[in-house]
């Protein structure tokens, strides 16, 4: 593009190229995203989460902690996706963003929910920065988190400051057993 910079008609075309390529990118993107992950189908939803767990471990220098309750069996296939992909995108936010030295993942059954903790004690960010409304708003990955959850009917909360680390929590209803 930088030689076309004389011929706008040429220009033009490229920056048509460049921008049905990044639509494509996305697309695929998206597909992938909505795809079952072939681990829930092989292991199951709680090893699942605890193989990603690991796979951080293991190809990170962040020491992560974990303890997942046994929530298979509670919910639908859709639902394993999104919790899956949940736990997903917040142990690679920690990867890509934090900085950390330890991060923790707690995947906890209670009565009425299952509550997700997932920590870092990295470098954290101001919270007041983050505004979901505007195409300037945080990345797509929070943004993935925040959907999920509320197609879940569940709730979550984002803790973080800078120097402080950063911390999710999420409660996902149990759905009601019909008999």
């Amino acid at each position: 593009m930088q030689a076309a910079s004389d011929e706008p008609a040429l220009r033009q075309r490229l920056n048509e190229i460049s921008e049905v390529a990044s639509q494509a990118v996305e697309e695929v993107r998206q597909i992938i995203n909505n795809l079952r992950p072939y681990q829930l189908g092989r292991l199951g939803l709680t090893q699942a989460i605890r193989a990603i767990v690991n796979r951080a471990t293991e190809n990170s220098s962040i020491l992560f902690a974990s303890h997942v309750d046994d929530i298979d069996s509670f919910f639908d296939k859709d639902a394993e996706i999104h919790i899956y992909r949940i736990v997903q995108e917040a142990v690679n936010n920690i990867l890509k963003h934090s900085q950390a030295t330890e991060a923790t993942v707690v995947v906890k059954m209670n009565s009425d929910c299952v509550s997700i903790s997932i920590r870092d004690n990295g470098k954290g960010f101001e919270l007041g920065t983050l505004d979901f409304a505007s195409a300037a708003g945080p990345g797509h990955g929070l943004s993935s988190i925040a959907e999920r959850v509320r197609i879940l009917g569940g709730k979550w909360e984002l803790d973080s400051a800078p120097a402080q680390g950063t911390r999710l929590t999420i409660e996902i209803p149990k759905p009601v057993v019909r008999q």
